[in-house]
């Protein structure tokens, strides 16, 4: 277990350190893409990796491919395509942000909005992969924080385009809100597992 994580780590470590060099090398938009192509193959021989890996049998080639294809197992019902998908687009948002924060590291109020909106971007792409993976009612009252994050999202979004310093900020305090909600909704969530599991008489 803590080899794994420090493998996964290391590919976090190596990937980031890509993402600058590509902010550094083309600039952002011509770096995103060409992240986007990196991000896109190196996927693919992930996925090649481990379709190649005997089953039940943990081989280096594997875990390293695994370390890459980190997101997507549920989405994906265990299918490569679908994890290559999710673990692609992941990775182009988070090098996406390290680009960002690289090109605007002299401007703090921005390098924060980044982060709020990477934040409120895999919060996104977490709830649509709940909804894609639930059924029934679960999957109606999941519709609400997903509409929620996106209006949150828009709004910043709009504001910031104003330009002037006071819109910035409020632009920041909204794109920033679902993450304190995020995190009080799962501390929720864990206080009613806990309060539930000790009445069912959990030792």
């Amino acid at each position: 277990m803590m080899f794994a994580t420090i493998r996964r780590f290391a590919v976090t470590a190596v990937m980031a350190a890509f993402a600058v060099w590509c902010a550094l090398r083309w600039g952002l938009p011509l770096g995103l893409a060409v992240w986007s192509g990196l991000v896109a193959a190196l996927c693919g021989l992930a996925a090649l990796l481990l379709s190649r890996q005997p089953v039940g049998v943990a081989t280096v080639s594997g875990q390293l491919g695994a370390a890459l294809l980190r997101w997507g197992y549920k989405v994906g019902r265990g299918q490569l395509p679908g994890i290559v998908v999710v673990s692609w687009l992941i990775w182009v948002i988070l090098g996406a942000a390290v680009m960002a924060l690289t090109t605007f590291r002299s401007d703090p109020l921005t390098r924060w909005m980044i982060v709020a909106w990477t934040i409120d971007g895999l919060a996104l792409i977490y709830l649509i992969g709940l909804i894609a993976t639930r059924t029934g009612r679960t999957r109606g009252t999941l519709l609400t924080p997903l509409l929620a994050v996106l209006a949150m999202i828009a709004v910043s979004g709009a504001l910031w385009q104003r330009g002037t310093e006071s819109a910035r900020e409020n632009a920041l305090l909204i794109g920033a809100a679902p993450i304190p909600i995020l995190a009080a909704g799962y501390g929720l969530m864990m206080a009613a597992m806990l309060l539930g599991g000790r009445k069912g008489g959990w030792k």
